[in-house]
C-alpha cells in the first residue's frame, strides 16, 4: 500500500511534534472530519507496520508516534508522496469534478475520488451550496446524473474560471490536466492528448491573428477552453445577446474558432455555433470588468447610458428636455459599444473626422462625459458615434455653431420685403458675405434668441432690455457709422476671429510683396470677411485646438477673490450674485440657493483645481450667456471632497447657447500653465484696507 497525500502530510507534521498533534486540530487543518482521520491513522499505522518503521496510535485525544523511524520514513515518503490538496482546493477540484464529470456524482464516488469521509464529503457539498447561492447557481442531486450544477450558464463558466485560479499552483495544474484528459477521453471516446490539442489551435489562433496569446502562462485559459468542450458536450451552452454575438461574429477571431470547430469534430468534440462563439470570448479576453451573473451585466450596461447622458448635462451645462428619447437611441449603440471595449475590439467609424468637424463642441464635451462615466479613453470613431447619439435631442443648427454664428443675420421690425431686401443688399456689398437672414417683428422677439446670432439689425427702436452686443439700430440706409459698428461686431465674431491670426499673417506677408501706395485694399473689413468665407467654406477643421481663446467676451473680466476659509457655498453665491447684477431683475442667488439646498446643483470638476457650476437664467429679464470666475487661495471644500481653487460660475439662457464660451474654457484651462496664470491672479482681499469691509467679502481685480 502507498500513503495518500493526506496521510503523508499528517506523518510529517507528526515528526516536528515529539508530544503528539491533537485529533481535533488535524480534523480542522484538513477540512475533514474526525472519522476521516481516524481512517487516515489506520492507514498511517499498517504502513508503518509493513515496512518495520514503528507505530503511530491515539492516546489521550492525541496522535503520538512510539518507537518511529523517523530517517527511515522521510526517505520513502520523499519518493512516494503525491501532492496534498489544501481544503480551499479541494473545495475547487470538487466544483470541477460535479460540473465536468462524464460520471454520476455520488456521494460514494466523491468519497472514493477525494479519499475522505461521508461526513466530509457532506460537509463540502454543504459549503460549495453556501458558496454557489448567491450566484443564484444551485447544486442539485438527480437520480441518473447524481450531483450537478443549474443556473445561468455563463454565470457557471465564471465561477470556474474564478475556481481555477485556486488551483494556479504547478502541483494542481498536474491534477486538473490529468482530471481534464481522463474526462475528456471518456466522454469523446478517443484517448488523444487533448491539452496537447488546445494548444495547437491557440498557436493556429495567433498565427491566423498574428498576435500573442496565453500560451507563457499557466496554462489556465487553454484549460478553459477544454471546460467549454465538456460544458458543450454535456448540453451546457453559452447564449449571449444578439448585440454580444454580433459585434463577435465580425472578427477574425470567430472566424478562426470557426476553422479550429472543423478539425475538433475529428476528435469528437462537435460544438454549436453558441459555444464557439463563448471560445473566441476566451480568445479575445475580457478587458473591462467582469461580472458574476448576466443580469448584473445587463444592469451595468442600462446604467452606463444614463450615467453617460447625466455627465454629458454636467459637461455641457444643459438639461435635456426629452431624456427618454436621447435614452432610447442611445441605447442601439452603448450595448455594442459595451462589448467591443469588453474585448478590446475597435470601431471603424468612416464619418468619425466629418462629426469631430462640423460638431467640435459636442464632440469635446462627449469625449469628457465618457471619461466622467467611467468609460476610459475611447477612440474617435466611438466618439463620433456617441455624439450622434447625444446630440439626437439637440438642433443640428446649434451643435455646429454653438452659441452664435457666422453668417445668420436677424432683421429685426423690417416693414416689408422691400425694406428688408434693401438691408440685404446693402450688408452683402460691404461684407462681401452671403448671410442667411430671418425677420422677425419687435412683439414676438424673445431676448435669449438674439445671442444665436452673428448680427442683429433693429430698424425700430427696442426696448433696453432686448438689446444684445451683437445689435446695431439703424435705419435702412446704413450709415458710415452703422457699417463701422457693424465690422466690429463681425470681427468679434467668435467663429470669424478664429481665423485672425491666419489671415492677419496673410495680409502682413502680401504687404511685404507690394509697394505702400498700393497696400490700402489690404486694410478694408471687406478683404478680411473674403479670407474668412474662403477658409470657412474649403475646411470647417482648418483651426486646431491652438484656436481656443482666453479671451472671451463672455468671461467676466473681474475675478472674485475669496478670503481664507471660504466655503463652496460662499463661492457659488459670490458668482451668482455678480451674475444677476448684469441682469437686475433676475432671482439667480435665491434658485442657487434652492439648488444647493435641494443637491441639484449641476457641476463639473474639468481639472484639478477648476470647477464649472450652471447658473441656470433662463426666462430671466436681461439675462445673457456671461461666465464669473471666482478664485481661492487655498480651494474651497468642494462636493466631491476635493478643494476647488478656481470655480467658474456659468450663466445659460438656454440649452446651448453658452456653449461656444464653454468651449473656450475648456481648451484653455486644460493646460495646466494657463489654469496656474489663473491662479496667480488671486489677491487676498485682506490685504486692501481700502477697501473696507465690503472689500473684506469680495475682492475685484481688472483681468
Amino acid at each position: 500500500m502507498t500513503l495518500k497525500s493526506r496521510q503523508a502530510s499528517i506523518l510529517r507534521t507528526l515528526s516536528h511534534n515529539i508530544d503528539g498533534i491533537p485529533i481535533a486540530g488535524i480534523a480542522k487543518a484538513h477540512g475533514v472530519s474526525r472519522r476521516t482521520v481516524y481512517y487516515d491513522i489506520s492507514d498511517i499505522d499498517a504502513w508503518l507496520a509493513s515496512r518495520d518503521l514503528g507505530h503511530v496510535a491515539v492516546i489521550d485525544q492525541r496522535l503520538r508516534a512510539i518507537d518511529v523511524d523517523w530517517k527511515g520514513v522521510g526517505r520513502l515518503t520523499r519518493t512516494s508522496e503525491r501532492y496534498y490538496l489544501s481544503v480551499r482546493e479541494r473545495h475547487a477540484m470538487l466544483l470541477l469534478y460535479i460540473a465536468l464529470s462524464g460520471r454520476q456524482v455520488t456521494i460514494g464516488r466523491l468519497m472514493e475520488v477525494f479519499s475522505v469521509s461521508r461526513n466530509t464529503v457532506i460537509s463540502d457539498i454543504r459549503t460549495l451550496k453556501q458558496d454557489l447561492a448567491p450566484f443564484g447557481i444551485a447544486l442539485a442531486s438527480v437520480a441518473s446524473t447524481g450531483y450537478t450544477l443549474r443556473g445561468d450558464e455563463i454565470t457557471v463558466r465564471k465561477v470556474i474560471w474564478s475556481e481555477l485560479q485556486h488551483l494556479g499552483n504547478a502541483e494542481c495544474i498536474v491534477q486538473v490536466r490529468s482530471f481534464l484528459q481522463t474526462t475528456l477521453t471518456e466522454v469523446t471516446g478517443n484517448d488523444i492528448d487533448y491539452y496537447e490539442l488546445c494548444r495547437s489551435l491557440i498557436k493556429q489562433y495567433e498565427s491566423d491573428l498574428q498576435t500573442r496569446c496565453f500560451l507563457d502562462s499557466n496554462g489556465l485559459e487553454g484549460m478553459m477552453i477544454q471546460v467549454s468542450w465538456l460544458r458543450g458536450l454535456k448540453g451546457h451552452w453559452v447564449i449571449m445577446g444578439r448585440e454580444e454575438q454580433i459585434t463577435l461574429m465580425g472578427t477574425i477571431s470567430y472566424r478562426s474558432v470557426q476553422m479550429s470547430a472543423e478539425k475538433l469534430k475529428k476528435s469528437g468534440i462537435i460544438l454549436p455555433s453558441e459555444e464557439l462563439l463563448y471560445i473566441t470570448s476566451l480568445m479575445l479576453g475580457i478587458k473591462t470588468t467582469d461580472f458574476a451573473a448576466q443580469s448584473d451585466e445587463d444592469e451595468y450596461v442600462s446604467e452606463l447610458a444614463e450615467r453617460l447622458i447625466v455627465n454629458f448635462e454636467r459637461v455641457g451645462c444643459l438639461t435635456f428636455m426629452n431624456k427618454g428619447f436621447v435614452r432610447d437611441q442611445l441605447s442601439h449603440h452603448i450595448r455594442p459599444l459595451y462589448y467591443r471595449q469588453k474585448y478590446g475590439l475597435s470601431a471603424h467609424n468612416p464619418l468619425a473626422a466629418d462629426v469631430q468637424k462640423m460638431y467640435p463642441m459636442a464632440f469635446e464635451f462627449t469625449r469628457r462625459a465618457a471619461l466622467e462615466s467611467g468609460m476610459g479613453v475611447l477612440s474617435d470613431g466611438e466618439l463620433a458615434f456617441l455624439t450622434i447619439y447625444l446630440s439626437s435631442d439637440l438642433d443640428n443648427k446649434m451643435l455646429e455653431e454653438g452659441d452664435t454664428s457666422a453668417t445668420r443675420v436677424l432683421i429685426v421690425g423690417a416693414s416689408n420685403m422691400s425694406t428688408a431686401t434693401l438691408v440685404k443688399d446693402q450688408l452683402t456689398d460691404v461684407c462681401g458675405i452671403q448671410f442667411e437672414y430671418e425677420h422677425a417683428e419687435p412683439g414676438k422677439l424673445h431676448r435669449w434668441e438674439l445671442d444665436s446670432y452673428a448680427l442683429v439689425i433693429a430698424l425700430s427702436p427696442l426696448p433696453a432690455s432686448m438689446r444684445s452686443d451683437n445689435m446695431v439700430e439703424a435705419a435702412p440706409i446704413l450709415t458710415d457709422a452703422n457699417k463701422q459698428r457693424i465690422f466690429e461686431i463681425l470681427r468679434g465674431n467668435r467663429i470669424i476671429s478664429r481665423y485672425n491670426t491666419l489671415i492677419d499673417g496673410i495680409i502682413e506677408i502680401v504687404g511685404r510683396s507690394i509697394p505702400d501706395d498700393d497696400r490700402s485694399g489690404l486694410e478694408s473689413d471687406k478683404l478680411r470677411f473674403e479670407l474668412f468665407r474662403f477658409f470657412d467654406t474649403n475646411d470647417r477643421g482648418f483651426l486646431d485646438d491652438g484656436g481656443a481663446q482666453s479671451t472671451d467676451a463672455r468671461i467676466i473680466h473681474e475675478r472674485i477673490c475669496l478670503p481664507a476659509g471660504s466655503s463652496w457655498e460662499d463661492a457659488i453665491l459670490a458668482g451668482s450674485r455678480a451674475l444677476q447684477a448684469e441682469a437686475p431683475q433676475s432671482r439667480l442667488v435665491a434658485r442657487m440657493m434652492n439648488l444647493l439646498n435641494s443637491g441639484k446643483l449641476q457641476w463639473y470638476r474639468m481639472a484639478d483645481d477648476v470647477m464649472i457650476v450652471r447658473c441656470p437664467m433662463q426666462g430671466d429679464e436681461g439675462s445673457r450667456v456671461a461666465a464669473q470666475i471666482v478664485l481661492s487661495a487655498d480651494g474651497v471644500p468642494s462636493p466631491d471632497g476635493r478643494p476647488a481653487k478656481v470655480v467658474i460660475c456659468m450663466a445659460t439662457i438656454n440649452r446651448y447657447s453658452h456653449w461656444g464660451t464653454l468651449y473656450n474654457i475648456y481648451h484653455y484651462l486644460s493646460d495646466d500653465g494657463h489654469v496656474r496664470k489663473l491662479e496667480e491672479e488671486y489677491v487676498d482681499p485682506t490685504d486692501s484696507p481700502a477697501d473696507g469691509a465690503e472689500g473684506r467679502e469680495r475682492h475685484v481685480e481688472e483681468a
